[in-house]
């Protein structure tokens, strides 16, 4: 299961093992179609009605619900037109009596459908629909959206859009015990910007999987509350089965809806690691799957034309009553210092990607209670300073005061100072305002060729919220095999005031370096013979 490099396949619609089903009836039909799916993985979809079988292979598939809640079945598939004489029936039917009675029951109103993802000719996951119906349909010929479809090179696609509602919802996958307490799953093949990438490790009662994932975003945690944050986050990566995983999902559907009945947690270190070393990371504690989706990822009729592709992924949420920081650099910044003594740290980070308009550099400077960092953003972004932030509640009142803000974005690195702040902060983020918490000043310097040439100083500022997030651009992060694992943070300030050096200089004026009468030696209280009287 483990992917040692993604390639984009060529995935061929009926899967002769998948088939076989339909031996039973004799008037089962398949239709053959041709994709590029990322990772060799593709839903094949087999339509049981009472006159017969259908099996085909659409390239998207989207879930409607989270299947932990287990609140409803729904699924969504779209494909290219093509012969489907029972399915389109059916999809005939249901406008033809859509005014008639619920309780009214026509040829082809139900039907099952299970969902096999199969990859290198296996079913790696399947899913079994029970009494399902054409909920809704549609006809569409998808383009570019712009005049780029008109050529040959990119093209229209004319899709069957269908969407399917269905009594109930069953994983057709039996667990079978690991026969390793630990399992390492291996890279994922993918590439990350700054070589940054996530691993989680699941410790669960009955063993351990360590699995890297494209795609992490830390959901809630550090944000500034008036109540309880839960600690909360989320993966993606494309669809493979994991036997604990999933088992912890079953576990959570299992009860789902229920008050009294207590689900099986686990616990969970994420690590962001450049391969050297883990420069941040998480141990999540007393956690439970909350959310799973499959569904895929594309871009209009790029997948269909081949111009792109598609990506099946699952994403899977965690739900953790607590979280421990890791900020392993930090300790070796303190170095053999006592802890009753605090040493005035310092460190600088340099963003190892250079690729900003230009040659430009942006460089804050946090100057916290036990020292200061230097830290290189990719992306730095300042509020509107002249719009209004704070709503007095009088609209007569026209002179409300506006308070500076600030967001850093950078692929996470090794800023251990203010990983520190951050962490503290979080102990008491349920606190309003900002009496009970350390302040930092914040100094931001633009800087071309080695100079100055603009700059910022804000006072007085917290931390209103930090994220570590994967934000892949639709399929093409998949498909183009490219990933960031971004840090984003946000700062409220109470002071603000720019710098223009260039301005300054203006008004510079160089002295004349003439000695001055000042200067000269006072004789008049030298010894006679000494000065000349």
């Amino acid at each position: 299961m483990t992917m040692k490099n993604i390639q984009n396949t060529a995935l061929f619609g009926i899967i002769a093992t998948i088939v076989l089903v339909s031996f039973a009836q004799p008037n089962a039909f398949a239709e053959e179609n041709k994709y590029t799916m990322v990772g060799d993985i593709a839903p094949v979809l087999t339509f049981t009605f009472r006159d017969g079988v259908e099996t085909y292979t659409f390239p998207v598939f989207n879930m409607g619900e989270n299947f932990v809640d287990n609140s409803g079945a729904s699924f969504s598939v779209e494909g290219t037109v093509t012969k489907s004489p029972m399915l389109h029936k059916a999809m005939d039917e249901a406008y033809k009596y859509r005014l008639s009675n619920n309780a009214f029951d026509f040829h082809f109103k139900y039907f099952d459908v299970d969902a096999d993802f199969v990859k290198d000719g296996k079913s790696i996951l399947s899913l079994d629909y029970n009494n399902c119906r054409v909920d809704n349909y549609q006809v569409e010929t998808l383009d570019s959206n712009d005049y780029e479809s008109y050529f040959k090179e990119v093209g229209f696609a004319v899709v069957d859009k269908i969407d399917f509602v269905c009594s109930g919802v069953n994983s057709n996958n039996e667990f079978a015990m690991p026969s390793e307490k630990y399992t390492d799953y291996g890279e994922s093949g993918f590439k990350f910007a700054n070589d940054m990438k996530t691993t989680v490790t699941f410790n669960h009662d009955i063993g351990t999987e360590k699995i890297e994932f494209p795609v992490f975003n830390l959901v809630s945690a550090y944000e500034e509350s008036s109540e309880n944050v839960v600690a909360e986050f989320e993966v993606e990566g494309i669809l493979e089965y994991y036997p604990l995983l999933y088992r912890a999902i079953e576990n959570s559907r299992a009860i789902s809806g229920t008050t009294y009945a207590s689900n099986e947690d686990f616990d969970a270190v994420v690590e962001f690691t450049n391969g050297a070393e883990t420069l941040r990371g998480f141990n999540f504690r007393d956690c439970i799957v909350s959310d799973a989706q499959i569904h895929t990822k594309t871009d209009k009729e790029e997948g269909f034309t081949g111009k792109s592709g598609f990506v099946l992924v699952n994403t899977v949420g965690i739900a953790c009553s607590g979280i421990k920081p890791i900020n392993n650099n930090y300790n070796a910044l303190l170095g053999d210092a006592p802890s009753w003594k605090t040493p005035q740290l310092s460190n600088e980070y340099i963003e190892p990607l250079q690729n900003t308009d230009q040659g430009l550099d942006v460089f804050t400077t946090f100057t916290f209670a036990d020292g200061t960092e230097t830290i290189e953003f990719s992306m730095f972004k300042q509020s509107e300073v002249l719009t209004a932030t704070v709503d007095s509640g009088d609209s007569t009142v026209t002179d409300k005061p506006s308070i500076p803000t600030i967001e850093f974005r950078g692929i996470v690195g090794d800023y251990p100072m203010l990983y520190h702040y951050l962490d503290n902060n979080r102990k008491i983020q349920s606190v309003a305002g900002s009496q009970m918490r350390d302040l930092v000043e914040i100094d931001v310097d633009i800087v071309s060729n080695g100079e100055v040439i603009r700059g910022f100083n804000y006072s007085s500022c917290r931390a209103t919220d930090y994220s570590i997030q994967t934000d892949p651009n639709n399929e093409e992060s998949y498909t183009k095999n490219k990933f960031a694992l971004e840090t984003i943070l946000d700062f409220e300030c109470q002071g603000y005031h720019a710098n223009n050096p260039a301005y300054d200089a203006m008004f510079e004026f160089q002295k004349a370096k003439t000695t001055s009468s000042s200067e000269l030696r006072q004789t008049h209280d030298w010894r006679t013979g000494f000065y000349v009287e």
